[in-house]
Order: structure tokens, then sequence, then C-alpha cells
């Protein structure tokens, strides 16, 4: 590609607006004015600001001193909106789709202000030109940043945001710069980096499977990549563990790497993992071996055993992931109806199909039995029963294996959150599962659902010692009963926090009471706990 062609993807250093600052003085001044404390205001002033200068004549290297004095106090203002849109339920409410959009737009303008300095370093003015590393690692490094505003709200990162990533990068090996270090105050270790090991980092984070884990995973994930893709590098035939393929990129059809056994084109190149699956495994094998995530430099924010588990999961995935699934897909079109919420779903599994628990008079308040003597029935007894509503959701069904589901959805419909419980209806059938991953695209909503074994089916619990506390009213929850031949015991479904072991409940599952007694916890989600327990008692 020509440097003329280029110079047209690039942001032009034209407009006639006029920013409250028009060199580096100045803006050095008016940034000490700015209220940092007040996140909201300093957020958009800041925002406005870069908007006017990418639309004003300010030359391309005054513009490239005057945000790099931006950097860092626009990092501590992200910092500051990040709660304010990540770990929401998906679609975002209205006042949480704003936030992110403040928060994208700033990653922006930075990408787009350090884009326009390139005009100024190809037109061979020197004291612009020897910033042509630090201005390559910048505007992938903004660009990275823009794509990581995507996953952080379970989206796909737009066609036309990966267009202009891969020309910074095509840029910066045109001009020979790709692989030369720039200092960069803003990465944790070494501090410095390349244009190269930015352009993989963004691509490794893409095919990490994102859009599975909470804000703490991705944050750490993505903080470990600026460590683990400097061990990768961008090759035609690239290096990888024996029999497996590598992440392919096509420069001519600029989007998110797949899993090729070779590259078919001149224009596609190859990430090579085989030093990555080094590191990777050299870190697990001293996890294991008792060693803490901060010695080996995986920072603080995880447990040995969950830094252990996670980069497991990176390994596999990046490294030895095979081209065909071990649990084959089968595509499907079959539509079928989805409940959340362990209430709702305990109505909807009870329809026709169970008897609320009787009451004794030890479960009756002194108040209660007082009208009974009286008048031979409580107030209760006479109000009418109220049949609650069963909220479902259409999905449509797009593939599925043994142990999981793809589903499809419009926006419109309950919002959702990842590791969330659900029933599905298909047919007569019904199955429990949560979700596993979760991905907002242009068009619709997908999730994968992981399946979790068993019928489920509506019942209730109450502590033994409940009554003592004035606490008669029993909790809805779902059983699922044991399968001999799968070997899986009796469990329940709990509302989440309520597992304690040993705790002593008593369980009604339509029928007949039953003193249990809770033995450990299976699996946990966003809203629910999956317990294993047994029988305690006599039944009544």
């Amino acid at each position: 590609m020509s440097i003329d062609l280029f110079r047209q993807r690039l942001p032009a250093i034209s407009g006639n607006k006029s920013p409250p600052f028009q060199d580096a003085r100045s803006a050095r001044d008016w940034l000490k004015l700015l209220p940092l404390i007040n996140v909201t205001v300093a957020h958009a002033e800041m925002l406005t600001s870069l908007e006017e200068l990418n639309c004003s004549n300010i030359s391309g290297l005054d513009s490239l001193k005057i945000i790099e004095q931006f950097r860092e106090s626009a990092h501590v203002l992200q910092e500051g909106l990040l709660s304010r849109y990540t770990q929401k339920a998906i679609p975002l409410a209205e006042i949480e789709l704003q936030a992110w959009q403040s928060a994208l737009q700033l990653w922006q303008a930075f990408e787009k202000a350090y884009g326009r300095c390139w005009h100024t370093a190809l037109s061979g003015q020197t004291d612009v030109a020897e910033f042509m590393p630090l201005l390559a690692e910048r505007t992938l490094y903004y660009s990275l940043k823009v794509n990581f505003s995507y996953l952080l709200i379970n989206t796909t990162i737009p066609s036309e945001q990966w267009a202009q990533q891969f020309t910074y990068y095509q840029l910066a090996q045109v001009l020979g710069v790709a692989q030369k270090k720039a200092k960069d105050s803003l990465i944790s270790i070494g501090g410095s980096t390349t244009a190269e090991n930015i352009f993989i980092h963004s691509l490794l984070l893409n095919v990490a499977n994102p859009f599975q884990y909470n804000l703490r995973y991705l944050l750490w994930i993505n903080e470990c990549l600026e460590v683990f893709a400097s061990r990768c590098t961008l090759e035609h035939i690239a290096e990888t563990l024996p029999n497996r393929s590598a992440y392919t990129i096509d420069f001519l059809a600029p989007s998110a790497p797949e899993r090729l056994d070779k590259p078919s084109k001149d224009s596609q190149t190859s990430i090579s993992t085989l030093l990555l699956a080094q590191a990777l495994s050299k870190r697990i094998k001293l996890l294991r071996n008792g060693e803490m995530p901060e010695k080996i430099g995986l920072g603080t924010t995880l447990s040995p055993q969950a830094a252990e588990a996670l980069l497991t999961d990176l390994y596999r995935q990046w490294c030895d992931h095979p081209v065909e699934r071990s649990l084959p897909r089968r595509e499907t079109q079959n539509p079928v109806a989805v409940g959340f919420g362990l209430t709702n779903l305990h109505h909807w599994m009870a329809e026709g199909r169970f008897a609320p628990a009787p009451q004794d008079e030890s479960q009756l308040s002194s108040q209660e039995l007082m009208q009974i003597r009286l008048f031979g029935q409580t107030s209760a007894m006479n109000t009418p029963v109220v049949l609650p509503h069963v909220i479902t959701n259409p999905w449509q069904t797009i593939d599925e294996t043994a142990t999981g589901l793809r589903l499809q959805r419009t926006h419109d419909g309950e919002r959702i959150n990842l590791q969330q419980l659900l029933i599905i209806k298909d047919q007569q059938q019904f199955l429990i599962g949560s979700i596993r991953w979760l991905c907002d695209q242009v068009n619709d909503l997908q999730i994968g659902v992981k399946l979790l074994p068993g019928q489920p089916q509506a019942a209730t619990i109450r502590a033994q010692d409940a009554a003592r506390f004035g606490q008669t009213d029993h909790t809805e929850v779902l059983l699922i009963p044991a399968i001999v031949a799968l070997q899986l015991p009796n469990t329940l479904i709990l509302p989440a926090g309520w597992f304690r072991q040993g705790r002593l409940l008593e369980l009604w599952d339509g029928h007949r009471k039953t003193r249990i007694r809770l033995v450990s916890i299976l699996s946990r989600g966003l809203d629910f706990e999956r317990i294993h327990f047994v029988a305690s008692g006599g039944m009544n």
C-alpha cells in the first residue's frame, strides 16, 4: 500500500474549531484547572476539548505535545467512569449506555488525535519524523482501548474499527517502525513496548473468549497481555505447538483472527504462539507448585487457584486449541421459551404440578391461632389466591452440543447477565442451565448456555429453626432429583448466599416434608447456588 493511500485513511488536520488551548503551554495551564474530582464534568470537558482539537488546524507536532500531557488525567477519568457501565445487565439501560458512549468517545478522540499527527510525520519534518515509533505505538494503543471498550459491555468490535487498527499497523510496517520500542509510562511492566506487541495484544484479547469473563478477569487478562503479547510475533508461516493451527488475519479483509491450518494468501499472516505456550505452561507449573501470582508477574488481583484456572483456559484457547471441536455442534432452528429468575422459574415449574406446603399450628402466629379458635379460620384463608404471572421470552436455537446450546433473540426482552440461571422449554422438555457467555451483536443478542444435569422441579425450603424466630414463610427453590445412572446426587438450586455446610432445612417437594442437611456446593452463579443435600430425619 502506498504512502498516499495511507494518508487518505488517516484523520485529516483541518477544521475551524478553536479548542481552549493552542500549544503545549496553554494546554498545561488548562489541564491544571480541570476539576478531576468531579469525574462527570471533567470527563465531558476533556472530551469536548479533544474533539475540538481534532477538528482544528493545530499542527501535528503541537497536537502531539498537547495530548501527551492529557494521557494520565484521561486514564484517571476513564477509571472513574468504569463502574457506571460495566458489570451491568445487557442490554444496557439508557444512563449506562450514555456513560459507556462517553468513555468510548474519549478513547476514539485520543486515537484520532494521534492518528492525525501522522500527516506531519509523513511530510518529512524531522522534528516529528523522529517520533514515528511513538506515534505507531500510541495510535495502536488507543485503538486497543477502543476495542476493549466494546468487550467490556459484551459487544462485538465493528468492522470499521478493525479496518482502522489494521491501517495503523500496516503504516508502521511500511515505515519500518512496527518493531521499534517506544517509551510508555502507562505500560506497567518495562515502561516500553512496540507497535507490533500492541497489535498482537489486541488480536489475542479478542480470541480469548472475552464474552465469558467478568470485569475482574477481563482487566487481569488485559494487563497480563502486556507481557504475553511480547512472546509472540507475526509471521506468514507461524510457529505453534505440534499439530495445532495458528490464528490468522488477512490485511485485505480486516477482522478478528481465525484459526487456519496455514495461510492461503500473500495478504495473510499468523500469530506465532510457541514461545507464548512455553511462557504460559511455565507459570501454570509454578502456580501448581505453590508460587504466588505476584512473584511471577501476574499481579495480586487473583488467588493462585483462580490464576491457574484462568491461565489454563487461556493456554488452551491461544496455543492448544484444535481446529475440530471435541463436541461437534449440531445446527438447529428450534424456537424455545426461556425464563430467568429463581422465583419466576419456581412458578413456571409449579404450574399444575405443585401444591403449596400445608401449615400446622406450630407455624401459625398467636394472632392466627386466636382467629381459628374464635372464628374457625384466619383472615388469610379468606384472601383470594392470586396465581403469579410467569415471565418467559422467545429465543431461537442456533446450534447445540451435548452440554450446551447457543441461543439468539432480538434486543427486546429481559436484561440478562453472565452466570445467570435460566430454564429452557424446548417443546415439552425443560432444560436448566446458566449463561456461560453473552454477546451483544449489531442486530441481535446471543448467549451460550451451559446445561446443568437433571430435570428441575418446584420445591420450597424453610430453615429448621425459622418458626422460633417468627419466620414461617417458605422460600421458593428448585429441586433436581438424583440420577443414579450418572452418579448425580440430589441437588437444590438455592438463592445466592443460602449455603452453609451442615445447615438443616425443611424441604417440601409438593407431596411431603423432608428434613435435609446441606452437604456441599457443586457450582454457583450470579443468582443461584447448586447444592448437594441428604435426608437428615423423618418425613411427614
